[in-house]
Parts: structure tokens; C-alpha cells; sequence
């Protein structure tokens, strides 16, 4: 494990990184909430509501691709030079994205997104692993959870209000200069910090794990994307699209994750999958509880997008909770990432009970929506540090760019089975319905997730 000062040139140049880091993740997290408010608006400017899902699948079908090579990049060359490029290529999509003139070039722009998030994110986590020692770890952890409250709070109104008054393309135009701050912050401290990196990486003694294969992680994004296409074609082709999908996947998924990852082995394999399902059935129901708000319940956009700020405060406040030492001090790592999945199975289920018995109050929703991001915030933040400590230096690209592929790899998954629950009724059904079994699938998934929690085994957060 890596011990020390995060930055060996001096307090100055570990301020300019951490500024750096959390800017980016800011950037990320505005554009998270900018896109689930403005989407909506820009699939029926084009009069393309049928694609709607696909916005947020391309994403992460990409985003799982640059992840594998992030990974890759990050134990041959450092974690500087694939966030430096991340965030570049990120905001080109994000200029693109906001230039779009069908929904053609808007799904192709999100693309270009998600393969700059994959390669930020994966390195920021790298660079924490490696460059951070493991008393700030847990506090970096929650400050990435931070990041995402400001956003959560003003992100939704302010990108309705955008949206309404100026045009949904202005929320991705609008990001651009943060995103480039983000660039120019960081450039200078992680050209400083670019030894200690590359120290991690000289430590492997050819006795660790293979890296993640390319190919498979162009495999897993394919059979994603062919479940999800087989749910809103619903005929014969369907079906035979989706066997094909199913291989594909089961030929992937071993070659990208750890041994034991489908058998919920202990350890690696069970903390991945529990990120994995976890945040698949928090992303995919949070992707269309807007439309649940303003479908089901007739709920102002402007009103309903303040009803989003719930899940990440909770989230962020959790995360905080895990980093202090009243809470490590009484419960193991694993064991956190149990009470987290526990947290989000209950608050997922109880908005599918709000859905199928419409006439709850819509604050009952909103509890079990902020219950599941009370959960999430424990599970991110807790499998992050989990795989940190069960990794040595030089495997930690490697585990965490599997870790991430995880989550991207189901997230894209639970969201286009979602997608394909909401399509087979979106064209004028019982909204309950309709949306009920979008959280039936959201529910099971957080459930198996649960399952996976409780057979990690012991985590211990270094002494």
C-alpha cells in the first residue's frame, strides 16, 4: 500500500491535483444530471422518444470500452497521460453533443462522452490508488461523493430552466469550460506526482494478473447493446437476437472480470458484482423516475427535477458517513457494503410500491428513492476502497478497470432490460404498468446484488 504524502513537492501542488480531480468529477457529475433533465426535450425536438433509453445505454456501452483500455494504459504508461486524454475526449463529446442535428449525431456524440468518462474515471481512480495513502483514500472517496450534491441540487432546475429558455444543447455547451479548468488545474501537479505513479508500475514482479482484454470488452458492449435493441424490436428477429447476445456476454465476462465473478465467489468477484448490480439498479431507476414524476404523477419538469436533488444528497451524505472513523471503527468494509446494498434493495422495492399503488403520496417515492441513495453511497465508495485493499500496487489498474467495467458492463445491461420493459408499453399504456415493470427489473437486480454483498467475506480497512 501506498504511504506518504500524496504529493511529494509540497502541499501547493496536492491542493492544484485534488482541485484537479474533484473539478473533473463535478464536470461529470453536471453533465450525469444535465443530460437526465434536458433528454427528455431533445428526443421529442427530433421525434425520437423511441430512442430515449438509447442516450444513456450508448453512453455506457462506450464508457465500458475506454474503462478496459483505461486500465490497460494506466499499468503500462501512468494514470496521468489516459485522464489527460479522457477529459479531452470528453470534452469533444460534449461540443459535439451540443451541435447535434438529429438524434443520429446526438447518440453518436454521447458516445464520444462515454469513452472520455471511461478513461477519466477509471485513471482518477488509479492515480488515488497509487498516489493518495490509504488515511485519505476513505476521505477522497467522500469528496467524490460531494461532488455529485452541487450538481444534484442546482443541476436539474438549472439544466430545466436552460433547457426551457435557451435550448437542451446549452447544457452541454455549458460544461465545456469546466471541464477545461478541470484540464488546466491538473496538468501541472500530475506531471509532479508522474514518479510515485510510475513506481507503482516498476513494483510488478510478472507475477500478477493478465490485463483485460480488448477484445472482450468489445464483445460484452456488443451483447449489451443487442439486448437492448432485441427489447424494442419484440418479434422472432428479437429473440434470436437476444441468444446471440447471451453468448456473447458468457464468453466476455470471464476474460473481463476475476475468476468467480458469475459463481459470486469471496472477495474480488462478489465486490464487483455488488458495485456492478448496485449501481445498474440505481442508475437505471433514477433514469426514469423523471418520467415517472412528470408521466404517472403530471408533476412540472422544473418541480420534478428538484425531486432528483434527493437521491445524491443522501448519497453524498452516506459517503461522508463511511469515511469516519465512528462508523469504520464499529463496522468492517465488507460489512458496510452490505448494510449499502441492503439500503438500496429496500428503497428501490419501495418505489415500485409507490408505482403499482399510484395513490401513495409521491414523498413515499421520494423516500425510497433518497433510501437507495443513502445505500449507493455506501456501496460506491466502500467497493472502491475494498478493491484497493485487496489489490497489490501494480494489479490495481487491472482490478479497477474491472470494477468499473462491472458497473458499466451491468448498468448498460439493467438499463437496456428496463428500457425494453418501458418500451413494450410506453406507446400509450397504464402508466403503473408500464413503469412497474421497469422496477420490477430494477428491484430483482438490486436483490441479487444484496446476495452478492453477503458473500465478500471479510474487507479490513488498512490500520
Amino acid at each position: 500500500m501506498t504511504t506518504g504524502t500524496p504529493d511529494p513537492t509540497g502541499p501547493g501542488a496536492s491542493r492544484l491535483l485534488v482541485i484537479g480531480i474533484l473539478t473533473a468529477v463535478l464536470a461529470t457529475a453536471f453533465e450525469s444530471y444535465g443530460t437526465l433533465t434536458a433528454m427528455p426535450s431533445a428526443a421529442a425536438r427530433f421525434g425520437r422518444m423511441d430512442l430515449y433509453d438509447w442516450a444513456f445505454t450508448t453512453f455506457m456501452i462506450f464508457q465500458v470500452m475506454a474503462i478496459v483500455v483505461g486500465g490497460r494504459l494506466c499499468d503500462r504508461i501512468g494514470s496521468a497521460p489516459p485522464m489527460i486524454c479522457g477529459m479531452a475526449v470528453f470534452a469533444l463529446g460534449l461540443v459535439g453533443a451540443g451541435s447535434s442535428v438529429s438524434m443520429g449525431m446526438l447518440l453518436a456524440m454521447r458516445a464520444v462522452q462515454g469513452l472520455g468518462a471511461g478513461l477519466a474515471s477509471v485513471s482518477l481512480m488509479v492515480l488515488i490508488g497509487r498516489v493518495f495513502d490509504d488515511d485519505r483514500r476513505p476521505a477522497m472517496m467522500s469528496a467524490f461523493s460531494f461532488c455529485w450534491v452541487l450538481p444534484s441540487v442546482i443541476g436539474p432546475p438549472v439544466a430545466a430552466l436552460v433547457t426551457e429558455r435557451l435550448g437542451w444543447y446549452w447544457v452541454f455547451w455549458g460544461l465545456l469550460p469546466v471541464v477545461v479548468f478541470a484540464l488546466g488545474v491538473s496538468w501541472a501537479p500530475l506531471k509532479r506526482v508522474r514518479g510515485r505513479d510510475l513506481a507503482a508500475i516498476g513494483s510488478d514482479d510478472g507475477s500478477g494478473d493478465a490485463p483485460v482484454p480488448l477484445w472482450a470488452a468489445g464483445v460484452a458492449a456488443a451483447g449489451a447493446a443487442m439486448i437492448q435493441y432485441a427489447g424494442h424490436r419484440l418479434d422472432l428477429m428479437a429473440l434470436v437476437v437476444a441468444l446471440v447476445a447471451v453468448v456473447l456476454l458468457r464468453l466476455a465476462i470471464p476474460a473481463l472480470m476475476p475468476a468467480g465473478f458469475l459463481s459470486l465467489g469471496r472477495g474480488l468477484p462478489s465486490v464487483m458484482v455488488t458495485r456492478g448490480l448496485g449501481n445498474g439498479a440505481f442508475i437505471a431507476s433514477e433514469t426514469y423516475l423523471l418520467l415517472i414524476l412528470t408521466q404517472e404523477h403530471a408533476i412540472a419538469l422544473g418541480r420534478a427535477s428538484l425531486i432528483l436533488c434527493t437521491g445524491s444528497i443522501a448519497w453524498a451524505i452516506s459517503a461522508w458517513a463511511q469515511s469516519r472513523p465512528w462508523l469504520r471503527g464499529r463496522l468492517r468494509r465488507d460489512r458496510i457494503i452490505v448494510l449499502g446494498a441492503r439500503l438500496c434493495a429496500a428503497g428501490i422495492a419501495l418505489m415500485l410500491v409507490c408505482v403499482l399503488v399510484p395513490a401513495l403520496p409521491v414523498p413515499v417515492l421520494v423516500l425510497g428513492y433518497g433510501t437507495g441513495g443513502f445505500g449507493m453511497g455506501l456501496i460506491v465508495s466502500s467497493t472502491s476502497l475494498a478493491v484497493m485493499a485487496l489489490s497489490e500496487p501494480a494489479a490495481l489498474g487491472r482490478h479497477t478497470s474491472s470494477l468499473q467495467v462491472s458497473e458499466g458492463m451491468l448498468t448498460s445491461l439493467i438499463t437496456g432490460i428496463a428500457g425494453s420493459a418501458y418500451a413494450l408499453g410506453a406507446g400509450g399504456g397504464h402508466w403503473p404498468v408500464v413503469f412497474g415493470r421497469v422496477l420490477a427489473v430494477t428491484t430483482a437486480a438490486a436483490v441479487v446484488g444484496l446476495v452478492a454483498a453477503l458473500r465478500i467475506g471479510p474487507v479490513h480497512d488498512p490500520a
